[in-house]
């Protein structure tokens, strides 16, 4: 139950940050989804189908990244970026992934070339951190109370 409601409330407050998020998912070290959220009135550019298999792929190879993590530090996300979206994905406790698609529209026109909307990273990562944080203290605090 308490893992359902972290979640939620970590893709609410994702959602509310930035309008451009379009789909926010916590999936867990199969690729299955754990939860997900969807913003009002927007439309799948990719079947729901083709993104659990996407979290698939991602969770392996953040498995993969593990392997260099004593050369190069813990890894903290990775976004890919289409014309279309950006897929973020970021690590979470217990061995679940956070998947973040964005809206990868410019945010005005430029000439030549644009290589579309900027992702605050550093927003999104003190969001999902003050939500781990705040869970790891509620669940230290109902072991240490129940016990």
């Amino acid at each position: 139950m308490l893992y359902t409601e972290k979640y939620e409330k970590l893709l609410n407050m994702l959602m509310d940050f930035d309008d451009s998020i379009r789909f926010a998912a916590v999936s867990d070290k199969d690729g299955e989804i754990l939860w997900n959220s969807q913003r009002n009135g927007v439309k799948n550019i990719v079947p729901l189908n083709d993104t659990k298999k996407s979290l698939k792929r991602a969770v392996n190879a953040w498995h993969e990244r593990s392997t260099i993590t004593d050369k190069v530090g813990r890894g903290l996300y990775v976004i890919a970026a289409y014309e279309k979206i950006k897929r973020i994905t970021i690590p979470l406790g217990s061995n679940n992934l956070l998947f973040i698609s964005v809206d990868n529209t410019p945010l005005k026109a430029s000439k030549g070339k644009s290589y579309g909307h900027l992702v605050d990273m550093g927003k999104i990562m003190s969001i999902v951190d003050f939500t781990v944080t705040q869970f790891q203290s509620l669940s230290n605090y109902l072991m240490y109370n129940l016990n």
